[in-house]
């Protein structure tokens, strides 16, 4: 297991094992209908009120920045369990959830699939387009939620820049991500023992965010609106060096 921390301009970044990433969320599913959907995706397995507590901070802080009328094609990129599309498929026109797991994916579809203005597929933020999703029109709002943490630089470039061509001008992009504090903060098979399970992750700055976000999605047509923190209460952020970051990006042409 190992725990590092890098600075702004540090030459060599550790990564994540991509296998070892998936492998994770496999095992998250297969332990959906012991811990439940909402415990799958926040992983707060033996803290059942700080899991829904922060479930519900999360969606009072955000759901208002998609402004939404109903009148909305929404992407869910990284949509899990569909813990956000309870949110999204009465507010949308259409709604369509990615992930890349496909345990994942088939819990969601047990949930929604009845509905006709919603569609899920397997895919991968890093590795997917409006044609591999058979979508023939971009979306005017797309959520991406605790996605990039589990890529490495090469990877989590390409998922924003396939966010960018799927986001239609005058559209917004909500990134919501676990940000390191002051310095990134690389996890390697690190054995949690809220979970048990090895978790992997990266989290970055909000500096190395801002910076990915300014490289993938330039001006003159995106620009960035807004950012801050998730949570406003201080008990919901029980880790000393990461904080719930969000920030949301429009395409002006």
């Amino acid at each position: 297991m190992s725990r590092s921390y890098s600075d702004i301009g540090d030459k060599q970044l550790p990564g994540i094992d991509r296998n070892a990433v998936d492998r994770f969320f496999a095992e998250r599913a297969e332990k959906i209908h012991a811990i439940g959907p909402l415990h799958a995706v926040i992983y707060q397995d033996k803290n059942a009120e700080l899991a829904r507590c922060r479930d519900l901070a999360e969606k009072a802080k955000l759901l208002p920045l998609l402004q939404l009328n109903g009148s909305q094609r929404v992407l869910d990129v990284g949509c899990g369990t569909g813990r956000w599309a309870q949110e999204l498929v009465p507010r949308s026109a259409w709604y369509h959830g990615i992930d890349a797991c496909e345990g994942l994916i088939e819990y969601a579809r047990g949930q929604f699939s009845a509905m006709e203005n919603c569609a899920l597929s397997v895919a991968s933020a890093d590795d997917f387009s409006l044609a591999s999703i058979h979508e023939s029109a971009a979306f005017d709002r797309v959520l991406c939620a605790g996605v990039l943490i589990y890529l490495n630089e090469v990877e989590v470039r390409r998922a924003i820049r396939n966010i960018a061509e799927v986001l239609a001008p005058g559209g917004f992009a909500l990134f919501r991500e676990p940000a390191g504090l002051g310095r990134r903060l690389t996890i390697s098979e690190h054995f949690s023992e809220e979970m048990g399970q090895d978790y992997n992750a990266i989290y970055r700055t909000r500096e190395e965010l801002g910076t990915l976000i300014d490289d993938e999605m330039p001006g003159p047509h995106f620009r960035l609106v807004g950012h801050g923190e998730v949570y406003d209460e201080a008990e919901l952020n029980n880790r000393s060096d990461t904080r719930q970051l969000w920030l949301l990006v429009e395409r002006t042409a």
